[in-house]
């Protein structure tokens, strides 16, 4: 088994602006602060008021998918304990996951996903074992967004 340090994939940062880009198009009151690296979330989201003021609304996530809503999307389990677990320190909080796929956005809160039972898969680039929630976009169309992010 060999090891190898965290690390962050070229382009993670400029797909997170793409997708928050589209995010701001449908919420353009939402304001986004990124996290810093290896932080457990990519961005805290605030919600700026009309007087300027600023409201802490939670965290997000991104996870670029290349593929359509269609397929079964997974999520690691033990990075999903870690969002539901971190208390968004408000009522009106929720930490959201924004999964970006080939033919739109989910963003779902995080909680939603908590319901879901972890299965074991197997990674096909190192064979290594994860604990995955694997589920389907269209079981969730309520937090669907038909708006399509390219690479």
């Amino acid at each position: 088994m060999s090891l190898e340090p965290i690390r962050q994939v070229w382009g993670d940062e400029r797909r997170s602006t793409k997708v928050t880009d589209a995010i701001k198009e449908i919420y353009p009151d939402w304001v986004f602060y990124g996290t810093p690296p290896f932080f457990f979330t990519d961005y805290h989201v605030q919600r700026r008021r009309d007087n300027g003021r600023e409201n802490y609304i939670g965290d997000l996530e991104i996870k670029w998918l290349n593929q359509p809503a269609s397929m079964p999307a997974k999520f690691p389990f033990q990075k999903l304990q870690k969002i539901i677990i971190a208390p968004p320190y408000n009522d009106n909080a929720q930490h959201r996951i924004c999964f970006r796929f080939n033919d739109g956005l989910l963003l779902i809160p995080a909680i939603v996903l908590g319901g879901i039972a972890p299965e074991f898969t197997t990674r096909h680039d190192t064979g290594e074992r994860d604990l995955n929630v694997i589920f389907s976009a269209e079981d969730y169309d309520q937090y669907w967004i038909e708006k399509v992010v390219n690479d």
